[in-house]
């Protein structure tokens, strides 16, 4: 077992992890971690996997992964000289290929270029065709003389009712009382708890919160369908609210209005749902790259 392996070895077992817990955590398989531990990396898929798997371990167990990689920097293998012979020649490839279609597309040009210029001038010459014998046709001319006729005296009495008949409707319409609706009071709005959450300071793996409310501090927890995290609930005098696996769905609600500090020990942030006072909390670090976070709520109860 290297010096490495003791070290990450040591971290786990203060944590009281096993394998199986450590395993459930990283989503890594428990051989690949017994390779890390006892400093088997033939074990691995590859060497890009090994400093990966490495670095998922340490955030497990609150070990700072730059720190280790420094420390342990002539156990850890890299993975470059491994990649960089597939990576140039892909690119050389890649070259061969976009040089060789602009070539093909330069040989095109000239034909692409002839091919636009007789079709331009067959276009011209037809509209120039079209011109000429438009202008050769004679124009026809309207002899008829478009005439006037006065309306019979028995059309104009027709027009003459039809309109006064529009008129009396339009009047009626204009005298006919508008229905009034009856008004409906606004229902009340439902008044909304006064809370406001924020970001005090963050470091490392931690991150702690101000809880400002007068309602009142509703804690949820939830596990997301198909998901599955490691959760620890405690106040700061110890007091151990939950601790221990949800998965598919679960939600776990607590009423900590008479608690002044909860600290929460997230071990999966990508399957993990929490919510303060009905308001989703977006975890202080990205949760791709901090798949363990630890996260404190102070509670001001008395502060509006």
């Amino acid at each position: 077992m290297t010096e490495l392996g003791n070290r990450l070895k040591e971290a786990r077992e203060e944590k009281n992890f096993s394998l199986e817990d450590l395993q459930t955590l990283t989503k890594i398989q428990k051989r690949y971690l017994v390779g890390i531990e006892e400093g088997n990396y033939a074990v691995m898929p590859g060497k890009f996997y090994v400093r990966a798997f490495i670095k998922q371990y340490c955030e497990a167990v609150d070990l700072d992964p730059d720190v280790i990689f420094e420390e342990y920097k002539n156990d850890i293998p890299t993975s470059h000289k491994e990649e960089l012979p597939t990576q140039l020649s892909r690119v050389r490839t890649n070259k061969k290929q976009i040089s060789s279609k602009g070539s093909k597309v330069l040989d095109l040009l000239p034909i692409l270029l002839l091919t636009v210029f007789i079709i331009g001038g067959l276009v011209a010459l037809w509209l120039f065709l079209q011109n000429r014998d438009s202008a050769g046709e004679p124009q026809s001319t309207n002899n008829s003389e478009e005439t006037e006729f006065e309306q019979p005296e028995e059309s104009k009495l027709k027009n003459e009712e039809v309109t006064s008949t529009n008129e009396e409707n339009e009047n009626e319409a204009k005298e006919e009382p508008a229905v009034v609706e009856d008004e409906v009071e606004p229902e009340p709005k439902e008044t909304i708890p006064t809370s406001e959450l924020l970001l005090k300071e963050k470091n490392g793996l931690s991150a702690v919160y101000e809880l400002k409310s007068s309602e009142g501090f509703i804690l949820d927890v939830s596990a997301i369908q198909n998901g599955e995290t490691w959760v620890g609930i405690m106040n700061g005098k110890g007091n151990t609210f939950f601790s221990g696996l949800m998965k598919d769905g679960v939600t776990e609600q607590y009423d900590l209005s008479k608690e002044t500090d909860i600290r929460l020990n997230i071990g999966r942030t990508l399957d993990t749902v929490i919510k303060v006072n009905g308001q989703i909390l977006e975890f202080p670090f990205d949760p791709s790259e901090k798949v363990q976070q630890k996260i404190t709520i102070l509670f001001n109860p008395d502060v509006q």
